[in-house]
């Protein structure tokens, strides 16, 4: 196996001819990256082209990504020369990313009953939140399109962590399990939270990613629920969540936000155009990412009250 400095060298080398045969500059190449929204400095720039660094972490590798896009190169030709150690980068330890502290205590203890440890060994790559809602702007349906990286042993199973609106005994159902099946689900005695597993359909390795994709449902007697968020234990590389809404119930307003441990940081208006509502962060976390909405006019009915939802 090829030396850190060798892989480097072959990163760099393979850069360099990219930049020259596609005919920008360097500060040219950096300036095209910051329009599509990838922070990285020219400096850093100027030292993977050199080879004196690599690329490390989800946020680098989404950038060279970008690189193949901007520079017109194969789709890893560029991230192939990326070794996995680097890839990783430097993982912070993951945090649970509920604000509230009955909603911390209330997550590890539903772990522990479920035998299932926290999201210690995996991170978010991609997330993709499709949400579906029905005439009374309550949420429905959510389909959800997943990429996962191990970071380190052998990850066979996931666990999953809903918090309901207000107290219930009714929990959300999972459904249309691909790359996975259901594999145990608890409810908290609080009725707030609630949890599952999905048993993997085979074991991932640390530096391996797998795709997982479900549905949720929320039955009759689930609290009707007026918001989507996804929430995150270490920084994803991109979230996106979408919020459809029939013909003729179109919320009156909308909103995203941002949770972290320290509380809310964030709300303002979310792009809503016609039946859609939508939200999307790259490097993100951890932390909760959602919309929320209300005031719609249901269909068959006049306009609500935004204050009554």
């Amino acid at each position: 196996m090829a030396d850190p400095e060798a892989r480097a060298q072959d990163f760099a080398l393979a850069l360099r001819r990219a930049i020259a045969d596609s005919g920008l500059t360097l500060s040219g190449t950096h300036q095209r990256l910051l329009a599509n929204g990838n922070r990285v400095s020219l400096t850093t720039l100027s030292y993977w082209r050199s080879g004196d660094r690599l690329p490390e972490g989800a946020a680098s590798l989404s950038a060279v990504e970008d690189l193949e896009r901007i520079l017109r190169v194969d789709r890893g030709s560029l991230t192939d020369r990326i070794p996995p150690a680097a890839r990783l980068g430097t993982l912070a330890a993951p945090r649970v990313p509920f604000d509230e502290e009955r909603e911390r205590r209330e997550t590890e203890e539903t772990l522990a009953a479920l035998d299932a440890a926290p999201q210690l060994a995996i991170r978010d790559l991609s997330t993709h939140m499709t949400v579906y809602t029905g005439p009374d702007g309550a949420v429905e349906r959510t389909e959800f399109q997943c990429v996962i990286q191990v970071t380190r042993g052998i990850v066979s199973e996931v666990p999953l962590i809903d918090v309901a609106p207000e107290e219930t005994d009714t929990m959300s159902e999972i459904l249309e399990v691909v790359g996975g099946r259901l594999d145990r689900e608890y409810q908290h005695p609080g009725r707030l939270l609630s949890g599952i597993v999905i048993a993997l359909d085979e074991p991932v390795a640390a530096g391996e990613t797998f795709t997982l994709d479900f549905a949720e449902r929320l039955p009759p007697g689930y609290p009707a629920r007026r918001s989507a968020w996804h929430a995150t234990a270490r920084r994803a590389k991109e979230t996106v969540i979408r919020v459809i809404f029939p013909e003729g119930a179109e919320p009156d307003w909308c909103e995203e936000y941002v949770e972290t441990e320290s509380g809310e940081e964030y709300s303002g208006p979310a792009a809503l155009r016609g039946c859609i509502a939508h939200t999307v962060r790259h490097g993100f976390g951890p932390g909760v990412l959602g919309l929320r909405w209300g005031g719609a006019t249901q269909i068959g009915r006049t306009p609500a009250d935004p204050n009554t939802w």
